[in-house]
């Protein structure tokens, strides 16, 4: 029932209301208080359905074309809107989508200057595919996931060896996949101590997903006790007898979309693309089973660009922001209470207020200028 009045609403103001809607969010934006826009896009059937029932000629009108979803608040604050495009990542990956992806990106930047924001975030793939298939930059307003998942990974392996009380030397950590998202976890990982190796895949034509080296994966993840799993689907991981490669008293950071059933493997899963900021929440609420407090990792870099009030070009600029607003795994169970959150950032103003940061940023790269 919650699944059908959700699209019913959801149809009602994207529909029937949108240009009333796109009244609203301009007035809104002449507030000046929206900051960041965040588009995503569903990573399966069944999420699509949480927003648009399953009718072709709906599903075209929406295709290409970023609809709000709804807000990103800040306590009882809006400071940002979330669009939704019904377009999965393989339909958009395609050669031949380029003059979709470009619709979406003039659509973007025309919502951009209707609100007033300064920068655009893009969920999951989209980044990579945006700019590897099809030649757009990542530069800002733009933002990928790249910088939102290496922390958020990163974070969700520190609190489950935290929680274990084990040093991170006495750690054995395997990363699945990944490309260049891998090699940089695995250099971010392996300067924090833990000892790090990569298992190798391969994609065939019709996007399935094989080990390079079978043998090889199997004597990496014999002693694993942290497994990451980049690999895009759940089903892929499955696919490949991953599970059965794994010891059963290893735990996965889930990071793929649909991700792994928990039913169908004997190992610990957890997901390790969720972050938390007290105050900070999506309403209405994500597709896919997120929780209230719940924010994707990959909404972090635009996200905190806003906050901060300035672009965040390097590793080091996102993870000093990162510290000072409070953002951490979403494994250490639900933030602050909502009602609570306007003393604590009363209580913390000189620890996050956007001139600190700003301040901070800039000893930063003064430092790594003079060490040049």
């Amino acid at each position: 029932m919650d699944k059908y009045m959700r699209q019913l609403s959801f149809l009602v103001y994207a529909f029937l209301l949108r240009w009333p809607i796109w009244l609203l969010i301009w007035f809104i934006g002449c507030s000046g208080k929206l900051k960041t826009l965040f588009l995503i896009y569903p990573t399966d059937n069944s999420e699509c359905l949480d927003f648009c029932p399953n009718i072709k000629w709906l599903r075209n009108f929406f295709s290409g074309r970023p609809t709000p979803a709804g807000l990103i608040m800040d306590g009882w604050r809006p400071i940002g809107i979330y669009l939704v495009i019904p377009d999965s990542s393989m339909e958009l990956m395609r050669k031949k989508s380029r003059p979709m992806v470009e619709t979406i990106i003039k659509r973007m930047l025309w919502v951009k200057k209707l609100t007033g924001a300064e920068n655009i975030g893009l969920a999951g793939q989209l980044g990579p595919i945006f700019e590897k298939r099809h030649g757009i930059s990542m530069e800002p307003p733009f933002y990928s996931s790249t910088y939102g998942n290496i922390f958020s990974i990163q974070k969700a392996v520190g609190h489950l060896v935290n929680s274990a009380q084990k040093n991170p030397w006495q750690v054995a950590v395997s990363i699945i996949g990944g490309g260049l998202l891998g090699e940089d976890l695995m250099q971010a990982l392996t300067a924090d101590g833990y000892q790090m190796s990569i298992v190798d895949v391969r994609y065939t034509r019709k996007g399935d997903v094989k080990l390079m080296d079978g043998e090889d994966a199997t004597r990496q993840l014999a002693g694993a006790d942290l497994v990451i799993n980049l690999l895009p689907r759940g089903k892929d991981f499955i696919d490949c007898d991953l599970h059965r490669k794994i010891p059963k008293t290893a735990s996965i950071i889930d990071f793929s979309r649909p991700p792994i059933p928990k039913d169908a493997v004997p190992q610990n899963v957890v997901m390790g693309n969720r972050v938390q900021s007290s105050g900070i929440r999506f309403v209405m609420r994500l597709p896919g089973g997120w929780r209230r407090h719940e924010l994707p990792a990959c909404s972090m870099p635009s996200l905190l660009a806003s906050l901060a009030g300035l672009p965040l070009r390097t590793i080091e600029d996102f993870r000093l922001a990162a510290r000072q607003f409070q953002f951490h795994t979403a494994l250490a169970g639900a933030p602050v209470p909502a009602y609570k959150t306007a003393w604590n950032k009363f209580r913390d103003l000189a620890a996050v207020h956007p001139v600190t940061v700003r301040f901070m940023l800039l000893v930063l790269r003064s430092r790594q200028a003079f060490s040049r």
